[in-house]
């Protein structure tokens, strides 16, 4: 299996923003690891692109309520 990364920049990312997030992306199928930046205000996830697309993990974002920059 080939997996892909994905950078989001997430507006006004904060340790608690980061913690609810990384359950909502984990939940996503075919994704592997989240790894967040709070200094660069960015979340890095590791999927199995035939698991997941970029656009389901930005509606993960999305419906938790964060803005994508």
């Amino acid at each position: 299996m080939k997996t892909k990364t994905a950078i989001l920049s997430i507006d006004s990312l904060t340790r608690d923003s980061a913690a609810d997030l990384s359950g909502a992306l984990q939940a996503i199928a075919g994704v592997e690891a989240v790894d967040f930046s709070l200094e660069r205000e960015v979340v890095v996830i590791d999927f199995d692109p035939e698991s997941a697309t970029v656009e389901e993990l930005v509606r993960a974002v999305l419906l938790k309520g964060y803005k994508v920059k």
